[in-house]
């Protein structure tokens, strides 16, 4: 799974705003349609506002230097993402409160260091390398040996943040679009 590229990170708070707005809209639509057309109610879609001061003071806590501004941008807007119904399902996890560790790889065994930011249903973690114009990885495959996790499973998927939310938005945009299509 590669995810096309959006373009140069543009990603400011207005395109946050932007963002959120375009999938809450597609959440509306498909919470309007969805179980009349698959037979069973939906699960818990949300988009949030933006993570509180605490939250944000756990996630600098837990990564410091590390932490990608994009994915600190990102929580200042917005929190956590859940779009269990969505293919096999994306969630961009609530930032920890500080002190709270929620255990997930720190590392790659080749070094990298990695700050997971969510996870697929069928198992995967989301992260971003430490640094500017980070990429999204997909983590899924390898071992996890403590905080260290197989570099042979991760896979880039998005070039930054920006492309990995712009492919969020298509996939609720086109799973909205298949499922008016088949009624």
């Amino acid at each position: 799974m590669r995810i096309g590229q959006e373009g140069q990170s543009g990603l400011d708070e207005a395109w946050i705003e932007r963002w959120r707005a375009d999938v809450r809209t597609g959440i509306g639509e498909l919470l309007s349609i969805f179980e009349p057309r698959f037979g069973f109610p939906p699960g818990e879609h949300e988009v949030s506002g933006p993570a509180t001061a605490a939250e944000l003071a756990g996630l600098a806590d837990l990564h410091g230097g590390d932490l990608p501004a994009d994915l600190l941008l990102f929580h200042q807007v917005v929190a956590e993402v859940r779009l269990p119904d969505i293919n096999n399902g994306y969630w961009i996890h609530r930032p920890p409160l500080p002190g709270e560790d929620p255990d997930h790889p720190r590392r790659l065994s080749d070094g990298r260091t990695v700050i997971v930011f969510g996870s697929g249903g069928g198992g995967a973690l989301f992260a971003m390398s430490a640094g500017k114009d980070a990429p999204v990885l997909r983590l899924s495959g390898g071992a996890l040996t403590g905080e260290t996790y197989d570099a042979d499973g991760a896979t880039a998927v998005a070039a930054n943040l920006q492309d990995f939310l712009a492919f969020l938005r298509r996939e609720v945009t086109e799973f909205v679009g298949s499922a008016k299509c088949s009624r």
